[in-house]
């Protein structure tokens, strides 16, 4: 019996220390990311203590999710929150901690659990990969996370197409450890940011820092959002597993070292999308599929200096289900949508060099993307039926190089930037404008070089309670004369930061910014010529910012925030007359057709926000925003945009359960989004609908409609499963539980059929150029609801 007992014991303990994991945690000063002495604590736990010079190593630590508060001599404390310990892995970790203020007798030391900087005091939300993953609905997409924060809305539930402040989404900006990433979507809309899924590894993300204004000096094209994607350091003891098998997709990843000195490390992932099978299941009228992969390789030096090398790319494929449901809807989708088959990639190279006084930051990236998108009359593939046939690749060089450095109590950061791009354009299509049919083949092969320079400076005052911070860029472009002029894109910003208390704090910050318009823009050519290069220039936006912050107890934040946004010489349709804002969720090339700058516009709101990041297994986040986004007209009369969304209220909230459950629920309001109505009289004629493919818009009545209030209930619940060497995971996430209402108001339109299914003809008899379809109107199915359901397997 004793024997027995014994042997019991010696089982269960050897279960119970296989359970643990560990974490090295890497502590440097945030400014010169030099190696900083600190300790740690668990949060909720502070009775033990880990230290360590540059890293501290947390040992033996039970599997489960943490939060970790990191203190150093002379600095602010910083916690790292939401880290997920996994049995038998030892886990990498950065924090930058910031310096307090030294008084006479006296550190004041405070702690941040939500992040800012004095380029960025406000506008500024740092969401961690762990936040990503349990956020109901997103399906471990940050793209849909970041739907839980103020001032973000959204074009429909199966995209990515942001829009943030009242801004389009191509007006966002996306930079991977300091490389820029121009594609993050699969089907990306060229010209603008928005596709149905993500392309980025949410695994191998520690967190990602979420601008909607404050941009900093660094950063140049910056209109509207700015992410930056932090990626997280490789595990080192030895490489790690992790395959995802869900109903939307499959996906394996590896990390961990790569040499015996460990010092070389990488990322690495495959993923091969399953979402056809998901869409075919569920009657939707196309199925989408697509390939990516994701790598990072990374060198430490003994000297702290860091050199790595990563790359992100995707395939994508389209066709169409013809065994759908035979609803109006659907069936009207199948004769509407082409097929887009696309790819691209981003490659890029980064060394970190350590100085005296801060650091260096060498980056080097190409990225290309290829578009292609074909459509024939009613899919019957004829060369008379063809309506276009588009070739699209954009191509980019960029070499950047920021410097951080100090002098006396003022920080610096400075840098350049230049771009060598070239867009090529080989294609065929067929237009109908107000009142005419145009047929466009044109070839257009163009380059064009950007470049820019900054300098940004911060200092503290008042023992640290008054922060400021200024800075300017130059940008140009030889695109022309009217974008050859670093001083017409001068572009100054200030921001100020007061603390009223150690948890009320005042904020502000203005700023002028600048970006090119897109390449389908700049080369659209017509008889040969770049028909845009004497008319387009820099788009030019002035923000102003002003809001309140306070810091509570139990991780508890709660931020208002105002904000004004004025737009200038933002490209306008000459063919229908009308700024390229106004045209909406276009799901095609964003424009490529005659344009000039006289386009300008406003928008004005004020957000809410109320955050508790994970407190006694509890976090939630409520945001509201009320805003107002107008742009002008043909006859320079402010309108409603496509992105004048009056209200948007989103409710975001879980909790972990023992045995390792977690659940969550997300619920989003927005108000309709303005819609132009049809002008169905027209539509319906042979020559226009036969190019068309449907209905045409009625710009006499721009923007007079409203869609419907759109609303939708997102549940997520996931369970873990501890075992001796690994983890398993199952989840389920509900995207649109309950099948809510089609946001748009506009009706489905359609031919009347005969029993060939021909379009019926009114007056056959006619001339060709009068003659007139019968049309047939419907209402939008209900969007539908997505279940995504998968395990994780983490070895």
């Amino acid at each position: 019996m004793k024997l027995k007992l014994a042997t019991l014991f010696i089982f269960i303990t050897l279960y119970i220390s296989a359970q643990v994991g560990s974490i090295n945690i890497n502590v440097y000063d945030e400014f010169s990311k030099k190696p900083v002495s600190a300790e740690a604590k668990i949060v909720g736990n502070p009775e033990k203590t880990y230290s360590g010079t540059g890293n501290i190593l947390i040992s033996e630590i039970s599997s489960g999710t943490y939060t970790f508060e990191i203190s150093a001599e002379g600095y602010n404390s910083a916690l790292l929150n939401d880290i997920n310990v996994v049995p038998n892995q030892n886990l990498t970790f950065s924090l930058g901690l910031t310096k307090a203020a030294a008084e006479i007798q006296e550190v004041t030391i405070t702690r941040k659990a939500y992040k800012t900087t004095a380029e960025s005091p406000l506008s500024l939300r740092n969401i961690t990969s762990e936040e990503v993953q349990k956020n109901a609905g997103s399906n471990r997409d940050v793209s849909k996370a970041i739907l839980s924060f103020p001032g973000v809305g959204s074009t429909a539930t199966f995209r990515n197409d942001l829009f943030i402040r009242g801004g389009s989404s191509a007006e966002n900006k996306f930079y991977i450890d300091g490389i820029e990433v121009p594609v993050i979507n699969h089907f990306q809309t060229q010209g603008a940011s928005g596709g149905p899924r993500g392309i980025i590894t949410v695994d191998f993300i520690k967190d990602v820092d979420f601008y909607s204004g404050a941009f900093p000096a660094k950063r140049n094209g910056v209109l509207s959002s700015l992410f930056e994607f932090n990626l997280k350091q490789a595990r080192k003891d030895k490489l790690g597993y992790k395959a995802v098998i869900g109903l939307d997709d499959m996906q394996l990843m590896a990390d961990g070292p790569l040499s015996k000195d460990q010092s070389w490390s990488g990322l690495f992932s495959v993923r091969k999308s399953n979402l056809q099978l998901l869409f075919k299941a569920i009657d939707l009228p196309f199925l989408p599929s697509y390939y990516d992969a994701t790598f990072k390789v990374s060198k430490k030096f003994t000297s702290g200096d860091e050199f790595y090398f990563l790359g992100i790319g995707a395939i994508d494929q389209f066709k169409f289900n013809d065994n759908a449901k035979p609803t109006f809807s659907n069936l009207t989708l199948i004769e509407r949508l082409p097929n887009s088959p696309q790819w691209n990639y981003t490659v890029g190279a980064g060394y970190r060099r350590l100085a005296e006084n801060g650091n260096w930051l060498f980056t080097w990236s190409r990225n290309m993307l290829d578009n292609q998108s074909l459509k024939y009359y009613r899919n019957i593939e004829t060369p008379a039926n063809l309506l276009f046939d588009y070739k699209s690749q954009e191509s980019e060089n960029k070499v950047r190089i920021d410097r951080n450095f100090a002098l006396g109590d003022y920080q610096f950061s400075g840098g350049t930037n230049i771009n060598f791009a070239n867009y090529y354009n080989n294609s065929t299509v067929k237009n109908v404008t107000q009142n005419t049919v145009n047929f466009d083949q044109f070839l257009s092969d163009l380059n064009v070089i950007q470049y820019g320079f900054y300098l940004q400076t911060a200092k503290k005052f008042i023992d640290d309670r008054l922060q400021l911070s200024a800075g300017i860029r130059l940008d140009a472009s030889d695109y022309s004369e009217k974008t050859g002029n670093p001083l017409e894109q001068f572009s100054p910003r200030f921001s100020l930061s007061y603390k009223l208390t150690d948890q009320l704090a005042l904020n502000f910050n203005t700023g002028i910014f600048y970006q090119l318009p897109a390449y389908t823009a700049l080369g659209f050519v017509e008889n040969g010529n770049l028909v845009n290069k004497n008319t387009l220039q820099y788009i030019k936006n002035s923000h102003l910012v002003g809001g309140v912050e306070y810091n509570g107890k139990n991780n508890l934040r709660l931020t208002v925030e105002g904000y004004y946004k004025k737009y200038r010489n933002y490209p306008f349709s000459l063919r229908n007359q009308i700024s390229l804002a106004n045209i909406g969720g276009d799901f095609g090339v964003v424009g490529s057709e005659p344009l000039d700058s006289r386009g300008f516009g406003e928008t004005y709101g004020i957000e809410f926000l109320a955050q508790k990041r994970t407190v006694s297994d509890f976090y939630g986040i409520m945001a509201y925003t009320f805003g107002h986004s107008k742009f002008s007209n043909s006859v320079g009369n402010l309108l409603p945009s496509s992105w004048d969304s009056r209200h948007i209220l989103t409710l975001t909230a879980g909790k972990y359960f023992k045995k390792n459950w977690n659940v969550g629920a997300r619920f989003r309001m927005q108000s309709g989004l303005p819609e132009t109505p049809y002008d169905l009289q027209r539509s319906a004629l042979v020559n226009i609908w036969n190019i068309a493919n449907g209905p045409v818009q009625n710009y006499n009545l721009l923007n007079t409609a409203r869609g419907n209030l759109s609303h939708q209930l997102d549940l997520r619940a996931e369970k873990k499963w501890i075992f001796k060497k690994w983890q398993f995971t199952a989840y389920i996430d509900l995207v649109n539980a309950y099948g809510s209402k089609s946001p748009s108001n506009l009706p489905v339109v359609n031919l009347q059929r005969d029993g060939q299914n021909n379009g019926v003809i009114a007056n056959p008899n006619a001339p060709q150029n009068e003659q007139y379809y019968l049309l047939e109107t419907g209402e939008n199915d209900r969007s539908t609801p997505l279940p995504y359901f998968g395990f994780i397997f983490e070895f």
